[in-house]
């Protein structure tokens, strides 16, 4: 199960307040901020009363989503409006399918270090894509985003 094994990589990404993952593996698991443990229960919990696949809860300043990938869920906060809620979703699903290396030793949760470790191995594979394939000489000339 892979949400199960990556969810040290799921609570270091930046923004991720608390993470909790469900499997039929063992008992769920928390981590992050434990003040949220209460919520990730209850989101969990409304989940499987809906027919969804994907929920998402506005709690205060913060948004709580919900998602299922194969027999696993995962229930992640994190502030509202923040940047990483635009790829989140397709952050979990990428982590369902492919267990992660992992997290380099000294690794930390703390707001303050969480620049130095996270999202270096997702950009460097999104990164990678358009200069090496049949139309590297067209990459040079399109406009590079970012």
């Amino acid at each position: 199960m892979s949400l199960r094994a990556n969810i040290e990589h799921l609570a270091a990404a930046q923004g991720i307040e608390a993470v909790a993952v469900d499997s039929p593996t063992g008992a769920r698991e928390l981590r992050g901020n434990g003040q949220w443990s209460a919520v990730l229960e209850g989101a969990l919990s409304l989940l499987d009363k809906t027919e969804e696949s994907t929920i998402r809860l506005v709690v205060g300043k913060h948004t709580v989503v919900v998602q299922t990938e194969k027999d696993e869920t995962v229930a992640v906060v994190l502030p509202t409006g923040h940047a990483i809620a635009k790829s989140l979703r397709r952050m979990i699903r990428r982590m369902s399918r492919k267990v992660r290396a992992p997290l380099q030793p000294g690794a930390s949760l703390e707001p303050g270090s969480q620049g130095a470790h996270t999202g270096e191995g997702s950009a460097s594979s999104s990164s990678a894509g358009p200069g090496t394939g049949a139309h590297g000489s067209d990459a040079e000339s399109r406009p590079s985003w970012g």
